[in-house]
């Protein structure tokens, strides 16, 4: 565990700003819709007060888009709260699906992002003791780096099922980078280590297999990275 509290360091806050960086931007579109409906709005009050009829679907319209713009805002606040909550507790019992739920929301906020799809597996919910932030991190890199490479149109299944008593495995399907990449690098390799994660990519069937200790502290004790 303390290699967990750690890596919340340099490369965690890398990770923290990326996200904050796309959540804002998301923010920032939503307002920019906001304002420039507003102003349409204006502008049409104008034109009553001038005596030009005005079309009251027109003023409908832009007033459900603004109702529409707002609840997008408060979703994306949702999410953020969220992503910002998951620093509370270094290690904590989680379900992994909530991890996964929450990459799919994130990394949807960005211009570049497919279709990520989540399929629930049968039986007990996939609890886990980790480092949900971190985990989330090395999840969310491997959906980034999927679209970056093929962009908006692709789509990603990730699922979750048990590989043995001690162990769940995340599957991504479809994950896919170039010729010349490689995944995990350096980087998320220390952050997989850290909470005795391990990751493997099968280029042959583009499938992307995470494995994730049940406990965290059982994996250390079994003499795993950590």
């Amino acid at each position: 565990m303390d290699n967990a509290k750690e890596l919340f360091g340099y490369d965690s806050l890398a990770f923290f700003g990326k996200v904050n960086a796309s959540i804002s931007h998301e923010l920032k579109n939503v307002m920019a819709i906001i304002s420039e409906t507003a102003g349409l709005l204006g502008d049409l009050s104008e034109m009553a007060r001038g005596g030009t009829a005005v079309d009251p679907d027109m003023l409908a319209s832009s007033t459900d888009s603004i109702i529409e713009e707002i609840q997008r805002g408060f979703t994306t606040i949702r999410q953020m709260n969220r992503f910002a909550h998951s620093v509370d507790t270094p290690v904590v019992s989680i379900d992994l699906m909530e991890i996964l739920d929450l990459v799919r929301n994130l990394s949807g906020y960005l211009a570049f992002a497919g279709k990520t799809n989540l399929h629930t597996g049968e039986g007990a919910a996939p609890m886990a003791l980790t480092c949900p932030f971190i985990l989330q991190a090395i999840i969310y890199q491997a959906v980034v780096q999927t679209f970056q490479h093929a962009g908006p149109g692709a789509e990603l299944d990730i699922s979750v099922q048990s590989k043995n008593e001690s162990t769940w495995q995340i599957l991504v399907d479809r994950f896919s980078l170039n010729e010349v990449e490689a995944f995990p690098d350096d980087r998320i390799t220390r952050m997989a280590a850290s909470i005795g994660v391990s990751i493997l990519w099968d280029r042959s069937s583009d499938r992307l297999e995470i494995d994730v200790p049940v406990s965290f502290g059982v994996a250390q004790g079994n003499g795993a990275a950590g």
